[in-house]
């Protein structure tokens, strides 16, 4: 995967990390009632154990930026570590809640500072051409986590006791502290960030207000209270977005927000995140109260779409790498709307079945979504700004968690209001359909802007003046003078402007002629008017004469068959008596005159191909090949006479 030996033991020590403070996060739901009884509070306190370990965690994470500018990533990784394996030992002993309580908060205080870090140099580890593939690690570790821990969970406290949890995860994160010790080397040269007490003070007030107010909104007894705290922590992270923008060194760069992708990206998460999180709340509930099933069968019935959708954000990673974003998100979206609108037809007696199959079939849709977009967004950014990114990101999904929960939590609750004269059953049943509604309403308008807005290409401004990037592409169309230093970064700077091409009625013993002759791997073909209609490579070629059937996807996903019709010369004989458009790929990969030369470097590396076209207004001014692009950084840094 294009790593060393050293950088392949640090992303292993870190996604080992990663497990345990994901794990860290699911295993205590099964231990509440148990926690309960043991230390004798009621449930409202009790719920203070994940509610303050989110609320923690989401403090502590928009100064994930300045920590890993602060600090080394091995200082910062073994310190926030050593933190959360004192808060589980801490936990493991408590002789009371609040003792209990401050062992959680230090565990959330050393997740929320080492998390964003190791997302962060994960990315920037692997190649630009494998992050697809790195988010997809990530995302299966994060996935599995919480797929096993309910269950892991309810075994050992059915077992030895709820403290057997803490003590299992204080001796596993130790030894990974005592790993990271031995095997990490500091990576990255990270830009300081200054540290502002008004930054600080702003974001933590205004965090705690918000999150607090949207976590207790379903069951306030002062609504007043509530949406007062809430509006007061959104005034407040205002002002703090506004003074990040106004500082000359910001604490989190938010105004990364302002590239394009990376906001689109960011959007499309955050809806899907708020529909996530509240589904997570409701269908249990829905399984226990209205179907009558037992917490061990909501478990039973959620862990299918936990473990398959784990796998698929592994390979929506991969597949990302290979055939970019938008051949991803778009029938990944389909997939996720078909479980969604599932979910609203099932009924007040639904077999525990159908509710497995659509949570599943919506869970892989989620997954196959959120790896390549998230990758897409952050590929968007200059390497220096990653881990802002991180910050920014997950502060947003924090927030977008706790707007979800309580939007379907309350919307549930509105059924006694709507139908007052049904049953109590029919009225669960009811809320229950509300929330399931808007959560499919929520992840339609995820869907209509990954239609609209999700791209392979950055969109050109219609009407925009030509750049110089287009000027430099109709310079070499056109045969005039060398490009300028300017226009170094340009498709056009690199490319062949008089490429070898082919007819659109050429027979194959035309083309390969041509292709012998010019040496090259691959032609374009055109049409009378010099519109690119095709391309056929030497690889068609030698798929068209193997001798075994094959059957396989090219890299613009075309499905080619190619079947053995007697010998070699046979069909060969065949072969070049055909029109070179039964042959050539009509699906053409292409690059646009006026591209940058990184957008051209990441179609090359994506989709796994030597040579692509190069158009403009739909017709052929060129070819890039690997070779072209070489030439062309020696020619831009004077490194070819």
């Amino acid at each position: 995967m294009g790593l060393t030996r050293t950088q392949m033991m640090m992303v292993v020590v870190f996604l080992a990390g990663t497990v345990f403070a994901v794990l860290n996060q699911t295993l205590l739901s099964p231990a509440l009632p148990t926690i309960m009884a043991d230390l004798g509070v009621d449930a409202t306190t009790v719920q203070w154990l994940t509610s303050g370990y989110s609320l923690t965690e989401a403090v502590i994470i928009p100064f994930a930026a300045y920590f890993i500018g602060r600090f080394t990533t091995r200082q910062l990784f073994l310190g926030g570590m050593t933190l959360f394996t004192l808060g589980s030992l801490c936990a493991a002993l408590a002789p009371s809640f609040p003792v209990l309580l401050l062992g959680r908060v230090l565990q959330a205080a050393g997740t929320g500072s080492v998390m964003p870090m190791v997302f962060t140099v994960i990315l920037l580890v692997f190649p630009r051409e494998k992050r697809g593939t790195a988010m997809g690690i990530i995302s299966l570790v994060i996935g599995f986590a919480p797929a096993v821990g309910p269950a892991l969970a309810g075994l050992l406290i059915d077992s030895v006791g709820w403290r057997a949890l803490f003590i299992i995860v204080t001796a596993l994160s130790a030894l990974i502290v005592v790993s990271g010790f031995i095997a990490l080397k500091n990576y990255g040269d990270f830009k300081r960030v200054t540290f502002d007490p008004a930054s600080v003070a702003l974001t933590t007030v205004g965090l705690v207000c918000l999150l607090y107010g949207l976590s207790t909104f379903a069951s306030s007894d002062n609504l007043a209270l509530t949406a007062a705290l809430i509006v007061i922590g959104a005034a407040l992270m205002v002002l703090y977005v506004r003074r990040q923008l106004k500082l000359e060194t910001p604490m989190l760069q938010v105004g990364i927000l302002r590239t394009r992708r990376y906001a689109i990206a960011v959007a499309v998460i955050v809806i899907v995140q708020a529909a996530l999180m509240g589904t997570g709340v409701i269908v249990p509930l829905y399984i226990q109260n209205v179907l009558g099933n037992s917490a061990t069968m909501s478990g039973v019935a959620m862990l299918p779409g936990a473990v398959l959708g784990a796998i698929m954000s592994f390979f929506a990673g991969r597949l990302f790498d290979r055939y970019g974003v938008r051949r991803m998100v778009i029938p990944g979206g389909i997939v996720m709307l078909v479980g969604a609108f599932g979910m609203t037809l099932l009924g007040i007696d639904a077999s525990i079945v159908a509710v497995a199959v659509v949570v599943t079939v919506m869970t892989v849709g989620l997954q196959a979504i959120m790896t390549p977009l998230n990758t897409w967004g952050v590929n968007s950014l200059d390497n220096a700004v990653i881990q802002h990114a991180q910050g920014v990101s997950n502060t947003l999904n924090q927030i977008a968690g706790a707007f979800g929960t309580a939007l379907l939590v309350s919307l549930s609750a509105l059924a006694p209001a709507l139908a007052p004269e049904a049953g109590a059953l029919e009225q669960l049943y009811l809320g229950q359909h509300i929330a399931f509604c808007a959560m499919t309403a929520l992840l339609v308008l995820a869907f209509i802007v990954v239609v609209a807005l999700v791209k392979d290409k950055p969109a050109k401004e219609k009407g925009a003046a030509a750049s110089p990037s287009e000027k430099g592409a109709t310079r070499a169309r056109r045969g005039e003078a060398a490009p300028t230093a300017a226009d170094a970064v340009t498709v056009a700077f690199a490319m062949d402007a008089d490429p070898v091409r082919v007819s659109a009625d050429a027979p194959m013993r035309e083309v390969i002629r041509v292709m012998a002759e010019a040496d090259t791997s691959g032609v374009p073909v055109v049409d009378a008017e010099g519109a690119l209609v095709g391309f056929v490579s030497d690889g068609d070629v030698a798929s068209y004469l193997g001798k075994s059937e094959l059957s396989f996807f090219d890299p613009s996903l075309t499905l080619v068959r190619f079947a053995d019709d007697g010998d070699f010369r046979a069909r060969l004989a065949d072969l070049l008596a055909l029109n070179v458009m039964n042959v050539a790929t009509r699906h053409v990969v292409t690059v646009e005159a006026g591209d940058t030369i990184d957008d051209a470097c990441r179609v090359l590396a994506e989709r796994r191909i030597k040579k692509v076209p190069v158009v403009q207004d739909g017709k052929l001014v060129g070819t890039l090949s690997r070779r072209n692009i070489i030439r062309g950084i020696a020619r831009a840094e004077g490194l070819a006479e």
